[in-house]
């Protein structure tokens, strides 16, 4: 296969955005559950460290998957692997899905499920230092540690400049960066990877990690 060295994460469920939350409050459902992800755990021509999950807190679907969710991330650590619970409050009942109190408190709920880690949407603020608006939720997350969801892409620069705010203000353990990345060409999606692990694993500045980026 492809990119063998490369540990894999196996996201369990996850839904379009084509049914806005004004038709229906949203719901996404197992699409695999573990008797069939075992095939590949045991087959081990994947190599996979770990499971994913989706929650909509504030969705009136809410129960069935925390139930969902609950039992995945026990199963996960019967296998010794490690469990990442996305967590975006969502739905009617929701006004604002980056309320700061709201993220702390999804956080929280994946650090009740058990979950290694969770993914959250970055909080906003009206006024202040929305990095500093993170530490509410780093702590609610307790032992479970936070990173932030990556989002829609942005200038370079800017996005370091968010990425360090987040880790090295705000407290989160890594990051999330999807869209970023692979909507560039290769070249300079490898030069952005290796601007993004400075400031992740290194703690360069967001000028040092610019720097990397245009040298890459």
């Amino acid at each position: 296969m492809d990119y063998s060295n490369i540990r894999y994460i196996v996201k369990l469920n996850s839904k379009t955005h084509l049914v806005k939350t004004a038709q229906r409050d949203p719901l996404s459902l197992l699409w695999l559950d573990f008797e069939q992800l075992d095939y590949f755990l045991q087959a081990k021509s994947i190599p996979i460290v770990g499971i994913g999950y989706t929650v909509y807190p504030g969705s009136e679907y809410e129960p069935q998957m925390l139930r969902e969710a609950a039992r995945l991330v026990f199963e996960a650590h019967q296998r010794g692997l490690i469990a990442i619970i996305w967590a975006y409050p969502r739905g009617r009942a929701v006004s604002n899905e980056t309320d700061p109190h709201l993220i702390a408190g999804a956080a929280g709920l994946a650090a009740c499920l058990g979950a290694d880690f969770v993914k959250v949407n970055p909080p906003k603020v009206k006024e202040g230092d929305p990095h500093g608006a993170l530490k509410e939720a780093v702590a609610a997350a307790g032992r479970t540690r936070l990173i932030c969801a990556g989002g829609k892409e942005i200038g370079v620069k800017d996005f370091l400049a968010q990425l360090y705010g987040q880790i090295h203000i705000g407290g989160t353990f890594g990051n999330a960066t999807g869209r970023n990345i692979h909507q560039k060409p290769l070249g300079e999606a490898v030069a952005f990877c290796n601007a993004i692990s400075a400031i992740t694993f290194d703690g360069v500045s967001v000028e040092e990690a610019f720097a990397i980026y245009k040298e890459s």
